[in-house]
């Protein structure tokens, strides 16, 4: 009979248990990853993954929550110091990059990999909306005050777009044409902003 673990030790192991997950899934995607093939990198039996979480898929949706929760956590975070929106904008997209860097496998499971199609995670989803909502309300700030012009959530949907195009390129090993990604960030957030800058409106010809 297995011993009794205390809550520490559950946590501790869980903790672990998601981290060479995280790994796995990066690698080699959802389907391709068993718990028996987990258990062999863990050390461990194949029936002790079960003492912790009920499938794989539980186990897929607790790595994807908690990346998901850094991010948004590490992306408002880089944010919050700056009163003027654009200057925080610039501040947050550096940030959604230097996590995607620092944390590839999190960042292929949060936008690159499909969830199976009977994932269902509230938590998951009030941390993506958390994160979306901080970048969303930042442009609707700039726009509120007359810095950008636009429809907020369609500039949030760009500003979005333009990073995530670098990073993917990025970790596809395909930005080799003179320019990495650390070149482009700066660049990407300044022509973003120019585009999106409010302007008077241009007087009619005589």
């Amino acid at each position: 009979m297995p011993r009794v673990l205390s809550e520490q030790e559950v946590e501790a192991f869980r903790s672990q248990l998601c981290k060479v997950a995280l790994r796995l899934f990066a690698e080699q995607g959802y389907a391709g990853v068993t718990l028996r093939a987990l258990a062999a990198e863990m050390g461990c039996s194949p029936m002790t993954p079960y003492r912790y979480f009920a499938d794989k898929e539980e186990i897929f949706e607790a790595v994807r929550r908690d990346a998901f929760e850094r991010f948004s956590a590490r992306v408002s975070a880089a944010g919050r110091p700056h009163r003027d929106p654009v200057v925080r904008l610039r501040a947050m997209g550096r940030e959604y990059v230097r996590f995607a860097r620092e944390e590839p496998h999190a960042y292929r499971i949060m936008f690159q990999l499909e969830p199976p199609a009977s994932a269902s995670d509230p938590q998951e989803e009030h941390a993506f909306k958390e994160g979306w909502s901080t970048l969303e309300g930042t442009l609707r700030e700039a726009v509120a005050n007359g810095q950008l012009a636009g429809d907020p959530l369609t500039l949030a949907h760009l500003a979005w777009v333009g990073l995530h195009g670098c990073v993917t390129l990025h970790v596809a090993n395909r930005l080799r044409l003179g320019r990495g990604l650390d070149e482009l960030v700066d660049p990407v957030s300044d022509n973003f902003v120019q585009g999106a800058t409010a302007r008077p409106p241009a007087e009619d010809s005589p």
